[in-house]
């Protein structure tokens, strides 16, 4: 959602329930290099579901954020900042060509399509595709209530937000869009406190989906099945992964069950796909990304229980990290922060 329409550099803001990430990039020749950096945990309660909920502890850790932020570069004080994904909605629509203004068009379907008042959010939209008798156009909404927290605390922390955006359209444009690619495929954004999955074709996100799994739920699953506490349990998740060869297959036992439930929400949203968009194209890859996509082995599995092409994403392929510490596995955390900070350097675009 556009905010200000400004053309200056601004960093990119994450903003999880567990902790806030930023990223500034800048134009190196004719390559994006990132600039600065910088991650901090959030205790618990402060951030619950995306919403913030201690508004004071939140400004404190944005504070420090930015004070400790690593790289050479000044810190700009705009910021480009996701939303929560369970409180934002992304869907792309057909509407019929004609000379009705589109917001009209748009919030007259929005009550059909999504689960909201078109009273209480704030929504915004890109038209994506024309033809002579439709248009596909690509619409995000947000509750006002959620939108206005964000835009508050982020001005009483001193910041000027350009855009809050829903968190697919980020990684749409650092994962596909900046690297040149337009093939069908699904990505899921593995998190340590949730997990959403959505659907890219014909140069779009069609449809963006929660699912049920999340790195910490892994770890809790781990600790309660082996008996052992947060921190072995962490230890088990990098060390013994999903591999069968590893801690006599444990892992893969263990999360059997939650991995075939994975996978077929994944198989689902495929057949959903292709059963009600026209011109659907064949669905052949899965891109895995955030910080869940380094749990070893969860590839190879998700391969083999969905018959698609999965791998791990390359966030940096066409980013120059002069920083060793982030380069892989450490900068899948900050997928996020990335491709806000890529609209940061150039705000006319929605996506």
């Amino acid at each position: 959602m556009s905010l200000i329409n400004h053309q200056n550099k601004a960093f990119g803001l994450d903003i999880s329930d567990g902790g806030l990430r930023l990223a500034q990039l800048g134009n190196l020749g004719k390559k994006v290099s990132l600039r600065a950096y910088s991650q901090v945990a959030l205790p618990p309660g402060c951030v619950v579901d995306g919403e913030i909920k201690e508004t004071k502890i939140f400004l404190e850790k944005l504070n420090e954020l930015t004070r400790t932020k690593k790289g050479p570069e000044r810190l700009s004080r705009q910021v480009v900042a996701v939303l929560p994904e369970d409180k934002t909605f992304l869907k792309t629509i057909n509407l019929p060509a004609g000379n009705i203004p589109l917001k009209q068009k748009i919030a007259e379907l929005i009550p059909q399509l999504m689960p909201l008042d078109i009273d209480d959010i704030y929504f915004d939209w890109q038209p994506v595709k024309k033809t002579a008798t439709e248009q596909s156009v690509l619409v995000g909404a947000s509750p006002k209530y959620i939108v206005d927290s964000y835009f508050n605390i982020l001005t009483k922390a001193g910041l000027t937000p350009i855009a809050l955006e829903i968190e697919a359209a980020s990684i749409a444009r650092l994962l596909i869009e900046h690297n040149g690619e337009q093939e069908p495929q699904i990505i899921i954004d593995m998190g340590a406190s949730r997990t959403g999955l959505f659907l890219y074709d014909e140069g779009m996100i069609k449809f963006t989906i929660s699912l049920p799994i999340s790195g910490d739920m892994i770890t809790e699953l781990i600790a309660e099945s082996l008996d052992l506490d947060k921190e072995k349990s962490e230890k088990a998740k990098v060390v013994c992964g999903l591999d069968r060869t590893k801690c006599h297959g444990a892992l893969l036992e263990i999360m059997g069950p939650t991995l075939d439930d994975l996978a077929e929400r994944i198989n689902k949203a495929v057949i959903f796909y292709r059963a009600n968009f026209a011109n659907a194209n064949k669905i052949e890859k899965l891109v895995l990304c955030g910080g869940g996509a380094n749990f070893l082995g969860i590839a190879d599995v998700l391969k083999e229980k969905t018959a698609l092409s999965v791998t791990a994403s390359n966030p940096l392929k066409n980013i120059d990290c002069p920083f060793a510490e982030l380069r892989s596995p450490k900068i899948q955390s900050f997928i996020s922060a990335l491709g806000l900070a890529l609209r940061g350097l150039n705000l006319k675009n929605y996506l």
